[in-house]
């Protein structure tokens, strides 16, 4: 096994330095690109259109922002169960679509006039999979526009290939089902229709013993909507295969367990489509961006995104047992920024892409007894032994007693890297500040990317950590223009709550218990521009908020403001144990638990943003005014 530093090939980027940028680019006015007419195939099918008043833009400059809770649709469905994730806007409807897992459908919304959000429609995915002969899981993601709905939809089989399904927003019938690949995790449309593109994360199963390829769909709708006229244009991997030394050497990471291929490893996350016909792809557990070219449906690049470095700007809380909020800056540890949401940003003619920084490890367990654990060399946990002479002396469960089976994981303990040189400043030999070694409260807390004990830490290693706690700007030579720092994370852990689950709120339990993880998980970012500025909205998954920034000038960009609407004060459901759910009925108390998406749009004159909440399943809407 190659030492960290060689594995992973790292390429540090410097953390951009909050507060730069001229003077002068805070005059700027950005406006909201032309939409682009839809495409004759779309328009051919008729769908009618209602009238929205969209909010008129208003010239003069403004140096706050609100956002107020104007309603939320709770979808009753089981707690935790992402009964209300991805959520989109077709303004030719006037609905909102929101994927519902737990039910297998896409709920259809809408807000009336008076304010009021309910539900009026669902999409019915089994047509799709009965169009197209296969069994289903739930949908994964959904894109509206133009009066057509795409629907990304899981296999049951989750490595086999899934489908996209299209649907009228008028009446919700199928339109065409097309082949995607496995697990189609996020669906996008180009503004006029005519591409529908999906990312296909092809993550493996539990036991690794199936591990799809990931790879890119692209359906070219120009010429007609049905099977026999749209054209697949599926993109495969495999011809970066022969690049696994050069893109490790770019800082893509690609540490290829149980002999995968470079196609096998690369796990497309989310699609941000922008203006020149690029589509922008953020390889999440790769730490990377592919770009894609459409129109021809051929890969241009994969670039790493480096490092974030907790030694220098930003300060970082690593410690979820000191039962306080106590960032700090570490020296030698870094984070990778593994961005899920990504969305394009376009200012003066220039385009940039945001992402938000959630992190994600790989983590693979299966049900097995210790005696198959063993035999397919996997790790059995280490909580249960039931081998001769171990904790439990009892040999004979050893083949039939059933637990945990890590058949692999990247995640590890800061206190579990044994083999760090004495010289290293997080070293117990290193009389710093920091111990790594340390279980209690300082680094040996925090979650390192690490999958094999014996590398050795070397003096001048970087110790990797999952994800940035931020959201960065960056050019579309894939070069850091603007990263928040701990901006997010000083503001979110503000109150008495900090760095919470969003499962839980049982202070005694939850406060704390993200900061050895990935913190707050900035997991959801939109952009849109309203009066002349470019604005962000930044959804954090674990403590709950949205936080809206004006990205006007990309290189400093301006807080607006922040909202969390979820109640730390109630449980989480009606039944509770240790403040977690005890009988999976949510409490609407507590508000939303858990933004996994954000969605702009503008009716009856005024500007909203649509929030999916996937903890609590419920979508709210945000009214945005402008002082």
């Amino acid at each position: 096994m190659k030492p960290l530093k060689t594995l992973f090939a790292l390429t540090a980027i410097a953390t951009a330095m909050l507060g730069c940028g001229n003077d002068n680019k805070k005059s700027q006015t950005v406006s909201q690109p032309d939409p682009l007419k839809p495409i004759t195939a779309i328009t051919d099918l008729g769908v009618a259109c209602v009238e929205v008043s969209l909010a008129e833009t208003d010239e003069s400059k403004h140096s706050t922002l609100n956002l107020s809770v104007v309603d939320s649709y709770v979808s009753g469905a089981n707690f935790l169960t992402s009964a209300a994730e991805i959520v989109s806007y077709d303004d030719c409807s006037d609905r909102l679509y929101v994927v519902n897992a737990q039910d297998a459908t896409v709920d259809v919304l809408i807000l009336s006039n008076e304010g009021e959000l309910s539900k009026t429609g669902t999409i019915n995915l089994n047509l799709a999979a009965t169009k197209a002969g296969v069994s289903i899981a739930a949908a994964n993601s959904v894109v509206a526009k133009h009066g057509v709905v795409a629907v990304a939809i899981e296999n049951a089989n989750k490595q086999a290939n899934g489908l996209i399904g299209l649907y009228r927003s008028d009446d919700l019938n199928l339109i065409e089902v097309f082949e995607a690949g496995a697990l189609p995790d996020m669906v996008n449309m180009t503004d006029n229709g005519r591409y529908i593109i999906a990312a296909n994360e092809g993550e493996p199963n539990a036991d690794y013993s199936v591990d799809p390829e990931g790879s890119i769909t692209i359906v070219d709708l120009n010429d007609g909507l049905t099977a026999n006229n749209a054209v697949i244009k599926p993109i495969s991997f495999t011809s970066l295969n022969t690049q696994a030394d050069l893109l490790k050497a770019d800082g893509v990471c690609l540490p290829m367990p149980m002999g995968a291929s470079v196609a096998q490893d690369l796990e497309p996350e989310y699609i941000a489509i922008t203006l020149e016909g690029k589509a922008v792809v953020s390889l999440q557990e790769n730490n990377a961006f592919m770009t894609v070219d459409i129109a021809s449906a051929t890969i241009d690049e994969v670039k790493g995104l480096g490092v974030k470095r907790w030694d220098t700007n930003a300060k970082l809380d690593f410690s979820n047992k000191d039962g306080i909020y106590s960032p700090k800056n570490v020296p030698q540890l870094v984070g990778l920024y593994m961005p899920d949401t990504v969305i394009p940003l376009t200012v003066n003619g220039e385009t940039y892409i945001i992402s938000a920084n959630e992190g994600d490890g790989r983590e693979y367990i299966w049900q097995a007894s210790q005696q198959s654990c063993d035999n397919a060399n996997h790790e059995w946990d280490e909580k249960k032994d039931y081998s001769a002479g171990g904790d439990d002396e009892d040999a004979s469960l050893y083949a039939t007693e059933l637990g945990d089976c890590i058949a692999y994981t990247d995640e590890a303990r800061g206190k579990d890297l044994n083999a760090v040189a004495s010289a290293h400043p997080l070293s117990p030999d290193s009389q710093g500040e920091f111990d790594i070694s340390d279980d209690d409260n300082s680094v040996g807390r925090i979650k390192v990317v690490y999958d094999n004990y014996d590398t050795v830490i070397a003096a001048d290693d970087d110790i990797l950590t999952f994800g940035a706690r931020s959201f960065s700007i960056w050019n579309m030579d894939t070069e850091l223009i603007y990263d928040s720092g701990d901006d997010l994370s000083k503001r979110a852990n503000s109150t008495a709550n900090w760095n919470a689950h969003n499962d839980n709120n049982d202070t005694s339990v939850t406060n704390d218990s993200r900061s050895d993880d990935k913190g707050i998980e900035p997991e959801a970012v939109e952009v849109d521009y309203i009066n002349g500025e470019a604005i962000a909205f930044i959804g954090l998954e674990r403590q709950g908020g949205i936080a809206a920034y004006n990205v006007t000038s990309p290189e400093n960009p301006v807080f607006l403001d922040d909202i969390n609407n979820r109640n730390f004060n109630v449980d989480v459901c009606t039944a509770v144990d240790d403040g977690g759910c005890d009988n999976g009925v949510y409490n609407e108390a507590a508000g939303d638990l858990g933004p996994e998406s954000i969605e702009y749009f503008s009716r009856h004159a005024k500007h909203y943003i649509a929030v999916g909440n996937e903890v609590s399943g419920t979508t709210t809407v945000y009214e945005i005014t402008m002082n």
